[in-house]
């Protein structure tokens, strides 16, 4: 019997591919560029075994810088030493130090902190290369959390996720640290140098070093920023994604202001684990040493260090160090200096309401007995407490918080129940002058210098919580809708999602967002449920949403819904 050819261009391809995959394990690996991720993967430092899993390779745990410890403490980072025998990690590696008192705290941390995951999808290469840099406000968070990052791999894109310094530990900016005139920003070049560690070695994953996208969400969106705006990174990615990333557009200080805040930061520090009776301290506030910092206890930077850094800046961005940054994100931007490449942009529709969550939640904890009654709203902002609230948000901005509320975001607008509207108003002034209208000033400055921008956000009122949930049930007095950081269960498994719409629309983002690290367009690569508009103005704008919310599909009204123009016109700028 005459066999039947086989010419489907999808079948052949999948042949070829199986064909590459037995050759090259045949042959137990290959010095050239492999086509495919292999099990074992021989790196510029040593060789990395795989754990298949979830339709993917995944290499734990690769150190890509030495320790940042001892005499390496406030110093950049360093080429990690080589290793002989394989590493077989099955689990990221420890999270930086955590140096805040975040609900979204990591436990286990370390100082020997720098390294970075690959994942890989099974098949053909080179693949484009996602380069994902954490959130938690530079003061938490860590590459466990993105463990499962398979929505996005088996559309056929490797994810890396790094580990960086945090807190004191990766920002602090002590002059007495200062090397060629510049101090602080370590955790920004830790981010650098895994970047160069993804150009000198991704190529043995099967990844394409010059299709290399950097991306992350809220710390890890600002990172990106700063990755725009600093010489030290031009060339290490071709195309940026920042989601909730436009925060600290306002935010930076410069390296002299920085520089008077860390020195108040290691007196209050010294001076607090002093009075506590900590030993090992070899200098007194006012008389420190880049050697003293470098050999305190641990119990002094664990603790002592971490607060006064996180009492002196509760908003930690990097700095105007004058190396990293020679100067801040927005007046780089200003100046067309900053590396243009095809961008994504976006926030979630009610950003802030995480925060008034957490503050909720922690007088509920407080309570005695704690409090998780959802009825019970004597836990809620107050009325009373709705303007100072947003004074302090609004502080030496010039405006008139009271004006603010009167003529833009009175109660009466958020809801029927007196109980729940301060959250709700509150929790939408400050998405709209802490992220919505910095990422649309942000998305036309972009645009404005010719370069492709896509715009999004992230509308699902249904997005499952992080806070406020104690035993499977939802305990605070008010929704959070589409809170900050309620995106990312939509681009990695952190969870169930619990309906078949949740899953389409996780479905519907990690095609958008493969599409554009694959060829600069989200629209381009792959299937996806409605046309997502280049940027060119605020009537284009992709909204997404499970489809009982009204689906994906593009907004013409984002400034409209946010504000920019009528309330934050002269106050947001970029």
């Amino acid at each position: 019997m005459k066999k039947k050819a086989l010419h489907h261009p999808r079948q052949l391809k999948i042949l070829l591919a199986s064909s590459v995959v037995l050759l090259l394990g045949a042959c137990g690996g290959s010095d050239s560029d492999p086509s495919v991720a292999m099990d074992v993967v021989k790196t510029a430092g040593g060789e990395v075994r795989a754990v298949d899993r979830l339709g993917m390779r995944s290499y734990f745990a690769i150190p890509f810088a030495a320790p940042p410890v001892g005499k390496l403490r406030w110093t950049a980072p360093a080429a990690p030493q080589k290793w002989t025998t394989t590493l077989a990690n099955t689990k990221s590696a420890a999270p930086c130090l955590q140096t805040s008192a975040s609900p979204f705290r990591l436990t286990g941390d370390s100082e020997d902190c720098l390294y970075l995951d690959v994942h890989a999808p099974n098949g053909l290469g080179p693949f484009p290369v996602m380069v994902n840099l954490h959130g938690g406000a530079f003061n938490t968070g860590g590459a466990s959390v993105y463990a499962d990052p398979s929505p996005l791999v088996t559309k056929g894109v490797i994810v890396v996720n790094v580990g960086y310094r945090l807190g004191a530990m990766g920002f602090l900016a002590h002059p007495t640290l200062a090397v060629d005139g510049a101090a602080g920003n370590y955790g920004i070049m830790d981010q650098q140098a895994a970047l160069k560690w993804v150009q000198d070695n991704i190529v043995q994953f099967a990844g394409d070093k010059n299709n290399v996208t950097v991306f992350g969400e809220s710390a890890g969106g600002f990172s990106v920023m700063t990755h725009l705006a600093s010489p030290g990174s031009k060339g290490l990615f071709s195309k940026a994604m920042i989601q909730s990333g436009n925060y600290g557009n306002d935010r930076q200080l410069s390296a002299a202001q920085m520089g008077a805040v860390s020195q108040g930061i290691v007196d209050t520090a010294i001076n607090a684990a002093t009075a506590a009776g900590v030993t090992g301290i070899n200098c007194a506030p006012g008389a420190v040493t880049a050697d003293c910092l470098r050999s305190l206890p641990d119990s002094v930077i664990r603790t002592y260090l971490a607060n006064a850094i996180s009492t002196a800046l509760p908003i930690m961005v990097p700095s105007v160090d004058g190396k990293v940054l020679p100067k801040s994100v927005k007046a780089t931007f200003a100046a067309g200096e900053n590396i243009k490449v095809p961008t994504v942009n976006g926030t979630n529709e009610n950003e802030y309401a995480l925060y008034i969550a957490i503050n909720e939640a922690g007088r509920r904890a407080a309570a005695t007995p704690p409090n998780f009654d959802p009825t019970n709203t004597s836990f809620s902002l107050p009325a009373a407490g709705y303007a100072p609230t947003i004074a302090g948000l609004t502080a030496g901005s010039g405006i008139n918080a009271n004006d603010i509320i009167a003529n833009f975001y009175p109660l009466a607008n958020y809801g029927s129940n007196p109980a729940t509207q301060p959250s709700l108003a509150a929790a939408s002034l400050a998405t709209d002058l802490g992220f919505s209208c910095p990422a649309l000033r942000t998305s036309q400055r972009i645009a404005a210098q010719g370069s492709p921008v896509f715009m999004y956000e992230f509308r699902d009122q249904t997005a499952l919580p992080t806070v406020g949930v104690a035993n499977g049930q939802y305990y605070l007095s008010f929704p959070q809708g589409a809170a900050h950081s309620y995106d990312l269960q939509y681009l990695y498994n952190l969870g169930d999602l619990g309906n078949a719409e949740r899953r389409e629309l996780q479905s519907a983002m990690t095609r958008y967002w493969s599409n554009f690290a694959k060829t600069g367009n989200p629209n381009n690569g792959g299937a996806v449920p409605a046309e997502w508009p280049a940027f060119t103005g605020p009537d284009k704008v992709l909204g997404l949403d499970v489809a009982s919310g009204g689906g994906v599909k593009a907004l013409s009204t984002f400034d409209a819904d946010h504000k920019c123009t009528t309330a934050w016109g002269r106050i947001v700028t970029f």
